[in-house]
């Protein structure tokens, strides 16, 4: 279980890429609602991907104990595939021409108006709809949902994986709660540093998850 584990953690870091999402929680925390906001926003996306977790578990557990399945074939052309569009991705970042102040998206400007409920609500539809995390989370858990173990072991693995899968968003809200006093300017650094890098990390990051899933698809298929 340990060595699966420690792969599937490795997969489910890749939440880390999730680039909007930290600065949209950061921009919550600091807000006028503050922690309420980003919290429940936190609560919501950690929550959909627990439950989008086991269900993939629960689901991918009866069909392989109904059929004899060639669903690692799949998998193995899956994690290719995802690998040749993270490169893609980096590709296309690096062609796009440096920007020296980047205006935020447009959906940050309502931030203000959200409520800790719809906070909750729009960190649950995040995601769902966000079809690029959506296929990480799952391919982190692939490995997961084609072996031998128990079906518990299973729902615990992608649990801790959607934990790991949503650092993105319970970094800044654990540093919001373990430092209130210092918050604000912590917070703010860490935006500014993001926005500062992000043409870094939007080049770096997919090169190296891009890399990581085009080489456990190749020894897959060995």
């Amino acid at each position: 279980m340990l060595p699966l584990l420690v792969q599937t953690l490795i997969f489910a870091s890749s939440g880390l890429l999730s680039i909007g999402s930290i600065t949209l929680v950061i921009l919550l925390l600091i807000s006028d609602r503050g922690w309420r906001n980003g919290l429940a926003y936190a609560l919501g996306y950690t929550g959909a991907y627990c439950l989008i977790g086991i269900s993939a578990v629960s689901f991918g557990y009866g069909k392989i104990q109904n059929s004899g399945s060639e669903l690692p074939l799949g998998v193995s052309i899956f994690l290719l595939f995802l690998g040749l569009l993270l490169l893609g991705i980096a590709f296309r970042n690096k062609r796009k021409p440096t920007v020296e102040s980047p205006s935020p998206p447009r959906f940050f400007s309502f931030v203000d108006k959200l409520t800790p409920l719809k906070s909750f609500g729009f960190g649950s539809l995040v995601s769902l709809i966000n079809f690029k995390n959506l296929a990480l989370y799952l391919t982190a858990l692939s490995g997961v949902i084609l072996s031998d173990l128990p079906l518990g072991q299973k729902m615990i693995i992608a649990l801790v994986a959607a934990l790991v899968f949503s650092l993105s968003v319970l970094i800044p809200v654990s540093i919001y709660l373990l430092f209130p006093k210092h918050a604000g300017t912590l917070l703010n650094k860490l935006k500014n540093a993001i926005q500062t890098h992000s043409r870094a990390i939007g080049i770096g990051a997919p090169v190296i998850f891009g890399l990581i899933f085009i080489i456990k698809g190749i020894s897959q298929l060995l």
